[in-house]
């Protein structure tokens, strides 16, 4: 039985945005993984998991 994706959660220095990456995207961002969608700083690490209450206040990066 499974829960769903498991995401890792950031928020960034520069512009303040929060986004989430699903786990399963690390080979594909490869070193980008991380990087704030809106303006490529790399974002602060916060938490990682299944889906939070506070889960629709991060956006997400496809």
């Amino acid at each position: 039985m499974t829960w769903g994706p498991s995401f890792m959660y950031y928020h960034c220095p520069e512009c303040g945005i929060k986004f989430k990456y699903a786990i399963d995207m690390i080979p594909e961002f490869g070193d980008d993984y991380g990087k704030c969608p809106r303006c490529g700083a790399m974002g602060v690490y916060e938490k990682d998991g299944a889906r939070t209450l506070d889960d629709a206040d991060y956006e997400e990066v496809e």
